[in-house]
Order: structure tokens, then sequence, then C-alpha cells
């Protein structure tokens, strides 16, 4: 079965990483998967699928907002043909789905829905998303709080959706040698950690307030984004910018998780929280803000906290650092709830999905049965 995968970019995040794992194991399943990208930034996810042979396309426009894209993806979908098409995020889905109708293909279009909150969910964008996702034969949902989301917006989709958690590769955080810590601090100080873009969406802002009222601790910021200078400057500000540590996109999150003392996801919004669930299976105790979605995967594995208060979020900080029986009962609880969201589980979905989408039935005495 010959399946492309059609993403915006692979710059590290939930959605991209997600993308990177399924593909690489839907390989050792007989899939022949392809990666098509609107945009390369040459980064370690997209390096990983060059290691393992796996083919990655590139269209010659600028940008990924551009209409361009459309027409590209419809010439190369005209000249490789695929039993499935798989989009994820937007614009890619407006794109695949104008492409497909370009190039007069089959319609076996799958869209995987990463977010309970789009900015287009508004009067105005109805319409556009209306057609958008009636193009798509199956609307994947990474969670119960997308699908309900997504069918509140446009209920037409109810009859197509399907909910297929992420997945997180449990072992490879669980065996992650740890960085040391001297390499990120030059003192002996308790590490509070966030890895995601430095966007709107993620709020390292509160997380900054926060930090004010937590004496001693450090704050480690992986991961780049349109609000870093602002963020840079509201440390300078609130006289923490000596405890806060920008550290850039990293290719060894694992690593760094492993000496995280609390890690903090402070989202305005998430679909899922695959960054939350990585740290749970590295056996960091998780703070999170009570979200849909994201409370959904931390459960009562991890602290929530009421989203974009800064008090209550430095509160479960101080309190968590002043207890470490109670940070290791919540690393051992957070590595069992991780071990629900395995990887393999994840791609066994996906892989039943592409072969009911293509009517390919598998006898489950045959090797390829998964």
């Amino acid at each position: 079965m010959r399946l492309l995968q059609v993403i915006n970019t692979l710059e590290p995040a939930g959605a991209e990483v997600l993308l990177r794992d399924i593909t690489l194991r839907l390989a050792h399943r007989g899939f022949e998967t392809e990666v098509y990208l609107l945009r390369s930034t040459g980064g370690p996810l997209e390096q990983s699928l060059a290691d393992a042979g796996i083919a990655t396309y590139r269209p010659p426009v600028g940008t990924v907002r551009s209409p361009r894209q459309a027409v590209a993806l419809a010439r190369h979908l005209r000249a490789h043909r695929y039993d499935v098409i798989h989009a994820h995020l937007f614009p890619a889905q407006l794109w695949v789905a104008l492409a497909a109708r370009l190039a007069a293909i089959p319609t076996r279009l799958i869209t995987t829905e990463h977010s309970t909150h789009t900015r287009r969910r508004r009067f105005l964008f109805k319409p556009l998303d209306g057609w958008m996702y009636g193009r798509y034969r199956h609307v994947v949902c990474v969670s119960e709080s997308v699908a309900q989301a997504l069918a509140g917006w446009l209920p037409a989709t109810g009859p197509r959706l399907s909910i297929i958690p992420n997945g997180v590769d449990v072992e490879r955080f669980v065996a992650a040698e740890p960085v040391e810590r001297e390499d990120l601090l030059t003192c002996d100080a308790p590490i509070i950690m966030m890895v995601g873009r430095l966007d709107p969406e993620k709020d390292q802002r509160t997380l900054l307030l926060a930090l004010t009222h937590v004496e001693g601790a450090h704050l480690v910021l992986v991961g780049n984004g349109s609000t870093q200078g602002e963020l840079e400057r509201l440390a300078a500000e609130l006289g923490i910018a000596g405890r806060t540590h920008f550290l850039g996109s990293r290719g060894d999150v694992e690593r760094l998780l492993k000496v995280a003392d609390i890690y903090v996801q402070s989202s305005h919004w998430e679909g899922f929280g695959m960054a939350a669930l990585e740290a749970m299976a590295s056996g960091a105790p998780v703070v999170a803000s009570r979200i849909p979605g994201l409370a959904d995967v931390v459960n009562s594995a991890g602290v929530l906290f009421e989203p974009e208060n800064a008090e209550d979020l430095a509160q479960q900080l101080r309190a968590l650092l002043n207890d470490p029986a109670r940070r290791a009962e919540l690393a051992k609880q957070g590595r069992a709830r991780a071990d629900e969201f395995g990887i393999e589980r994840t791609v066994e979905c996906y892989d039943a999905l592409y072969r009911e989408t293509c009517g390919v039935t598998i006898d489950p005495r045959s090797p390829d049965a998964r």
C-alpha cells in the first residue's frame, strides 16, 4: 500500500513527532510511505526519516500559505499514485483537499485534527472549513476533547470522526541518558522545564510570572517561536533573566527531560499534550494547565492548575519542590500513565484505518497481521 503523509514542516512539535514515529513504524508493516513537506527546515525529524530511507518531497514554493502549494502538490499527486493521502495541520489540510480536486484522483483522503482550537473557528471561515473537512473520508481526532470541539463547530463531520490517541515511544524516554546538569546550570538549583513552541497558545508568560514566586528555582525553556523576544524582555523586567534559560530547538529532548525536577505545560489549549506525555515517560513529575485534551492525558498522574493563573501555578510548584516524596510518587504515576499511550498502539490503529479505507482485509493468520 502506498501512503503519502503531508504536513507543513517537521519542526519538532506534537503532530510532527507523531508523523515521524508512525511513518518509521509503518515501513516495518509493509507500507510504502513517503512524506511531503510544504517547507523544509532540515531539522532532526527530517534527518531521522532520511536515515531510514523514507522519501521526502519538498515543493519549489516559497511559503507554506501560498496557493501555489496546491498546484505543486496536484502535480506531485498526478506523477506519484498513492492509495491514501494523509494530511496533518492547516494549511496542509486545505492544500491537500484542493490538490486532490485539481489532480482528479480518487478521494482516499484522511486528516488528523490535532487541536481543540483553531483561529479559523469564526463565522467568516465556517464555509471554508465545511468544504475542506468535507473532502476527507476520515477525520481522526487525537482525543475525545478534539472530537467534541470539531463536531460542535461542524456537526456534519460527526459521522466521519474517529479517535486515535497520540502515542509516544516510551522506551526511548525511559532509556535516555541524562545530560550533565552542569551543561545547563552553573549552580545546584531545582530545574523547572517546559518543552514547546514559543508561541502565544503555549503561554510561557504565565510560567515566567509564576517563577517570580518560586525562590531559587531555574526555568529551562526548550523550543523557539514568535514570542521569544517578548518572553526574554519579560524575564528581564521581572528580574528573573538569570534564572531563565532559552535553549532553542533541541534534538536531545529525551535527555534534557531526565534532569527536570518538575515539568510544566502551561498551554492555553492543547489537543492532546504530547510534550507532557513525553515528560511523564521520562519520569518527571508533571504540572499542567487544566484544559481539555491536556487534562485528559495527564489525569490524576500529574498536578493541574487553573489556566493563566500564575499564583496557582506558583503555589503548586512550591509545594512540589518542598515535597520530594510527592514528586517521586507523581513520577511513578506518570510513568505508568505513559505506558497507556505507547506508540505501537497508535500505529496499529492507523494501520487498521488505512487498510479499511482501501478495503484491504488481513487474515489474522497471515504474517502481515498485527
